[in-house]
């Protein structure tokens, strides 16, 4: 507008957070239709996720859950070594109480496993929500609680086929790492001569994910949106999406696990990287010290501060699948171009 004062933001970048003329001579902005391509959406959504740090925390719980975990463990802890990972299968396999302390293990994992997924699919029925009311869609009257169980068993559905090929998988490990353990070490080490030998068992698991994450982004929409759905209904929208694009929904996919993957690979890196000196720190015995409390709350900070990267990075996904999954829903026909008024307030 005339008379306001300077932008606060770059022009390129208000292009991707407003959506209406910023002044006389600059024509109004849409959201992308569902025919637009991939930069297009791709740029949009980071727009609405780096706009929008509400997406920040149910993206970060959603990724937390599902493998945001992982890299801090990875860097806290020393990986077992194949003798290690052997003198704990034998010790399973010759205890008086096996084979019910395999039982309870696995059981014990399940139960972990259901938790998080139930954590992901909270966390991602919230964000879901928050991005329908940006790109203002009608909201569905479920409760939250609701949408979150319709998510977890759409997910779980969408989980099945990489669960039943990684468990293919996990018997082919079982089977070739007894000869690969006891032969000579010739061709690597032990993990690569394993993969090796089941690398079509992984190829088939990585396929499957990567359909999954497709074909479950679009059934999540479908199941907790407009029009309501039954959850078959919802399921076979989920199916059709995928059929009717699949290089564009598979695209998609890996895209977006691409982007997780390195995340999680830089949070590792990260962490690992600060945690050498903790670690050495109580390695020689300075825990008592007065300054360690301080550097093991910097240290948890910082992997907060990377769990909250990982949720916009999530939340930036979730919108891209919204937006190229725009026709499974109806949009408010009454909706303003602009994701809320705050956004164009705020960059003039």
């Amino acid at each position: 507008m005339r008379g306001s004062p300077p932008p606060t933001a770059p022009w390129a970048w208000r292009t991707l957070t407003t959506r209406v003329a910023l002044d006389d001579h600059e024509p109004g902005l849409r959201l992308p239709a569902p025919g637009d391509g991939w930069a297009r959406n791709a740029v949009t959504a980071a727009g609405i996720a780096a706009d929008r740090a509400e997406l920040w925390v149910p993206g970060g719980l959603a990724s937390a859950a599902f493998l945001g975990w992982v890299p801090f463990l990875l860097a806290v802890t020393s990986l077992p070594t194949p003798g290690d990972l052997a003198f704990f299968g034998a010790g399973l396999a010759t205890s008086a109480s096996y084979p019910l302390n395999i039982v309870l293990l696995v059981g014990s994992a399940g139960l972990v496993l259901v938790a998080a997924s139930i954590l992901v699919a909270s966390g991602e029925a919230a964000l879901q929500r928050a991005i329908d009311r940006v790109l203002h869609r009608d909201l569905p009257v479920r409760s939250l609680d609701d949408a979150a169980a319709r998510l977890w068993l759409i997910q779980l559905v969408a989980a099945l086929p990489t669960l039943a090929a990684l468990g293919l998988t996990a018997l082919g490990i079982v089977s070739v790492a007894p000869g690969e353990y006891q032969s000579p070490d010739i061709g690597g080490p032990l993990l690569v001569r394993i993969a090796r030998d089941v690398w079509p068992l992984l190829a088939v698991a990585a396929a499957a994910a990567v359909v999954g994450v497709a074909f479950g982004a679009a059934a999540q929409r479908a199941a907790v949106g407009l029009p309501r759905r039954s959850l078959a209904a919802a399921i076979a929208v989920g199916a059709a999406a995928v059929i009717r694009q699949p290089v564009r929904r598979l695209g998609l996919a890996i895209a977006t696990l691409a982007v997780l993957a390195a995340w999680l690979a830089a949070t590792w890196f990260l962490l690992a990287l600060l945690w050498r000196p903790i670690g050495r720190s109580m390695a020689g015995g300075h825990l008592g010290e007065a300054w360690m409390p301080l550097l093991l709350v910097g240290f948890v900070a910082i992997w907060l501060c990377l769990v909250a990267a990982g949720g916009a990075l999530h939340g930036w996904a979730s919108a891209w699948w919204s937006l190229e999954l725009a026709d499974l829903g109806p949009r408010r026909p009454d909706a303003p171009d602009l994701p809320s008024e705050e956004t164009d307030r705020r960059w003039t």
